[in-house]
């Protein structure tokens, strides 16, 4: 009886415990992306129709949201024919179609050189399959190499390969124009 009335115990500890966890569902896990990606450096944008806002680049991924047309959004990204749009208010991020969008009047998106040419690393860089921290690594440059730049997307530069695979993707503080 006494052994019965300890495991009572212990599995009506265990149940308290349980319960005094704070409750989690995706939505929850998802803030922490969305907080961080609304630090990523944007460019704005201003939409130039009614335009669909949907969880990945491309037709196939669920709509998430709609933006009128007038609206200013922010652009952190460009992915095949997609604009990557972040919150300032902790939303997940989306994709809108860039033929809907166009840079903000005055934006810097308008006056910055292009950032194509070659380029040095000034310390190892991993190339990723798209702009972000959070895709796949597919490469290592070491520091001190030199790499074909041939576009930019906010914090990343997006390097061609010399062994004929895929461009990909490295942050722009790793890497400094080469002095011609």
């Amino acid at each position: 009886m006494i052994l019965l009335s300890r495991r009572l115990g212990s599995v009506l500890t265990f149940i308290l415990f349980l319960f005094s966890l704070p409750a989690c569902d995706k939505k929850d896990e998802r803030q922490p992306e969305a907080i961080t990606d609304a630090a990523e450096q944007t460019q704005p944008y201003t939409t130039t129709d009614d335009v669909k806002v949907r969880s990945g680049p491309g037709t196939r991924h669920e709509i998430i949201a709609e933006i009128k047309s007038g609206m200013k959004v922010n652009v952190a990204g460009r992915e095949s024919g997609w604009l990557r749009v972040v919150s300032k208010k902790g939303n997940p991020p989306g994709y809108i179609d860039e033929r809907f969008a166009k840079p903000a009047t005055g934006s810097s998106a308008q006056a910055t050189a292009p950032a194509q040419g070659t380029y040095i690393t000034i310390a190892d860089a991993y190339v990723r399959e798209s702009p972000g921290l959070h895709y796949k690594a597919v490469a290592k440059i070491e520091k001190g190499k030199e790499v074909s730049v041939v576009g930019e997307e906010g914090d990343w530069l997006k390097v061609q390969s010399r062994h004929g695979r895929p461009p990909g993707y490295i942050e722009k503080r790793y890497a400094e124009r080469h002095p011609d």
